[in-house]
């Protein structure tokens, strides 16, 4: 039966290829639905069909074709590239490139481009539309999604990590839900398809993209669209060289190999970098072509100055990693200073970001981070607030931020002496909020921040 099939298929096309030839496109027509009452489905055969409905340009036969067809075979590469064709013969450019996108993205060794299917093909719109994800970071993409929304711009938040935090996105795509990554990694390439076909910036953070396994960063390249990676922290901190400034330091990733490989794979995809801060431009800098310094970035409309009414000192501290920021030491200061001292500690773990900015909000004193350095969202929100803010800042960390930042900085040698000191002068915490207030004001306020972050999307 097999056999008979096979020689029924080629005596067909032979026959198909003959009609053609003298373009009697009907008859082909006819043959092929001969052919399928014997054979349900047959993707050549179907792009045999295809190609004749394009000649006698019935566009609404040759969609419904495809689109029937890619229900059994949705990654088949030259039944996506027809369909890419088609659309874009019918001047729907957005599906004609999600198309493309996601013939290539399931065909890593196609050699099409992307002027091969698509006339007149523009990488980039009037108006600039923006995507960043895909991890949130502090809510830091929303924040700035929000920012570059006020400018007037296209932007949009994508996460595929949503945690406890419950920070709000416009896009989310749950990969821990998916228990095979293959699975996952073929959500993540039809998502990447839409989201080419939708944005012309890639604002990619802590080494994420689209794609899980990174496929869409050589077709963006190809494509000409604009992309930028930001680093945050924990994705390129190295302990050799953190060690060096913070000699206590405690970092996630203890395998600097598996870093250096991400970063010298990701600068060789991507030509512009950011980071937060010097601290983290250390680590990049032997990477990439390009690197912009952009603040962490706060809306201040979200926080309003809160002096505390307690009866007795609250202090909060708020670990996101225990380890990584010395709250074992910290405890200790406490269990210490309770013995000589009546006042109130609160721990803040596994809390949603609403929750954990009630507690913020009612807090004296908000202690952030004793090892790495470097100050971040925890003590810039709670500046924002008004709170002092107690964070180990590192001797060439304080040479490169402003001269006015009033965070009060001690290591693990001296938290409890610092602690000690705001219990016994709690009249001089008001002034330092008012100080911190101001200096979040002058450097992190995202309304100050997003025209920098445009005028680096536009120099990529």
């Amino acid at each position: 039966m097999e056999q008979e099939l096979q020689n029924m298929k080629k005596q067909i096309k032979d026959n198909i290829q003959y009609l053609l030839d003298n373009k009697k496109l009907e008859k082909s027509l006819f043959l092929i639905d001969k052919y399928f009452k014997v054979v349900s489905f047959d993707p050549e055969m179907y792009s045999l069909k295809l190609i004749i409905t394009m000649m006698k340009g019935i566009t609404l036969d040759s969609e419904n074709i495809l689109k029937n067809v890619l229900e059994r075979e949705p990654y088949n590469e030259e039944l996506l590239f027809n369909l890419s064709y088609l659309m874009d013969k019918k001047k729907e450019e957005k599906q004609a490139l999600e198309y493309f996108c996601k013939a290539k993205l399931f065909n890593p060794s196609s050699n099409v481009n992307v002027g091969d299917v698509i006339s007149n093909f523009k990488p980039i719109s009037s108006n600039l539309r923006i995507l960043n994800g895909t991890i949130e970071i502090a809510n830091q993409i929303n924040t700035i999604t929000k920012g570059l929304r006020k400018l007037g711009l296209e932007a949009k938040a994508l996460n595929y990590y949503p945690s406890y935090l419950g920070y709000k996105c416009d896009y989310v795509l749950d990969i821990n839900l998916y228990k095979d990554i293959n699975a996952a990694n073929v959500e993540t390439k039809k998502l990447a398809a839409k989201m080419i076909a939708e944005n012309d910036v890639f604002h990619f953070h802590f080494g994420t993209s689209l794609a899980i396994d990174y496929s869409d960063l050589q077709l963006l390249k190809k494509l000409g669209k604009k992309v930028l990676m930001q680093h945050w922290g924990s994705d390129v901190r190295m302990y050799s060289k953190a060690v060096m400034v913070s000699p206590n330091v405690k970092v996630k990733e203890l395998d600097e190999n598996t870093i250096k490989r991400r970063l010298d794979f990701l600068s060789k995809n991507i030509s512009h970098c950011a980071v937060c801060d010097y601290e983290l431009y250390d680590y990049v800098k032997d990477y990439y072509e390009n690197i912009h310094i952009i603040r962490q970035c706060i809306d201040l409309s979200d926080f309003k100055l809160n002096n505390a009414k307690n009866d007795k000192l609250l202090i909060v501290h708020a670990p996101t990693n225990r380890e990584i920021k010395g709250t074992k030491y910290i405890l200790k200061a406490i269990e210490d200073l309770k013995l000589s001292y009546d006042f109130d500690f609160k721990l803040i773990e596994n809390m949603s970001y609403e929750d954990a900015m009630k507690t913020y909000r009612n807090a004296d004193v908000v202690i952030d981070q004793l090892l790495i350095g470097s100050y971040g969202l925890v003590a810039i929100e709670n500046m924002a607030l008004g709170k002092p803010v107690i964070c180990y800042i590192n001797e060439k960390m304080k040479e490169k931020y402003p001269s006015e930042l009033p965070i009060i900085s001690c290591g693990i040698e001296d938290i409890k002496e610092k602690i000690e000191y705001l219990i016994k002068n709690q009249d001089a915490l008001k002034i330092i909020g008012l100080n911190g207030r101001k200096y979040v004001e002058k450097y992190h306020d995202i309304n100050k921040l997003n025209s920098e972050i445009v005028k680096i999307y536009e120099e990529i």
